[in-house]
């Protein structure tokens, strides 16, 4: 199937002033490295955006000059209208944004609850984190049920899941999420999966990074396809998918 009318292969039409996430001309990277150029995405509130591509592509990076890991050295970044370029992790998590790294970053010495408290650190008080903390459980019934248990002991599922949960703690307005299914057996993909929709549901934006590209974009309200630091097809994770190209180039088909 050819691509469709409303199908971009650079720019992204929906990078405008209905987007509650956008990236808007950036240029980033670390040090004296560029990796990003030209960048323009935009995301609607409350939706799922797949950003999928070959390995080195620039990823990670997008998520990072977003989060504030990567140094913008260009272009302009902004979430409900309000400019975010540059801004530190610490200023972002405090904002109402949360990231949940592609690598493992659970405590294994710590308990569940524990680690979630963790991700409530920001709070005036324990007791605030708590509290929250018990909302969550409520949400991940799994998570509460093993609440005394060590981090370290927990299958690959289960430690994605509280890496997710602990994400949530924040009640962040936009989630971003690098390599969710990663190093997953496939029988925790889809709960993983789940769960992404799940925390969408409850009103939370979400940007991953997917290496399954089938997956990610078969959940996504929005597709993004980076390769060589440059976005070359925005559209519907529906339209993504059916395009014959991306098909070929990207998804193995």
């Amino acid at each position: 199937m050819p691509a469709e009318s409303n199908m971009s292969t650079h720019s992204d039409p929906q990078s405008s002033e209905t987007a509650f996430l956008e990236m808007r001309d950036v240029v980033a990277g670390y040090g004296n490295t560029t990796v990003l150029h030209d960048i323009n995405i935009g995301v609607e509130n409350g939706q799922i955006a797949c950003l999928i591509g070959p390995n080195g592509s620039g990823k990670s990076t997008l998520m990072k000059s977003i989060y504030g890991f990567a140094d913008v050295k260009s272009g302009t970044i902004t979430v409900n209208e309000n400019d975010i370029t540059g801004r530190s992790p610490q200023e972002n998590l405090m904002a109402g944004m949360s990231y949940v790294l592609q690598d493992a970053s659970v405590f294994p010495q710590m308990t569940v609850h524990e680690n979630m408290l963790m991700g409530g650190y920001v709070f005036d008080d324990d007791s605030q984190a708590a509290r929250r903390a018990e909302e969550l459980y409520d949400e991940f019934p799994i998570l509460g049920d093993i609440r005394n248990q060590n981090a370290g002991t927990l299958s690959g599922g289960q430690r994605r899941l509280l890496e997710l949960a602990r994400a949530l703690m924040v009640d962040p307005e936009i989630m971003m999420l690098d390599e969710p299914s990663i190093g997953l057996e496939p029988r925790f993909i889809e709960d993983v999966f789940d769960r992404i929709k799940q925390l969408n549901n409850l009103g939370t934006t979400i940007l991953l990074v997917e290496q399954n590209a089938q997956k990610g974009l078969s959940v996504a309200d929005r597709g993004f396809v980076l390769a060589s630091g440059e976005i070359k097809f925005t559209g519907t994770g529906t339209e993504l998918l059916n395009n014959d190209e991306i098909g070929r180039l990207y998804l193995g088909g």
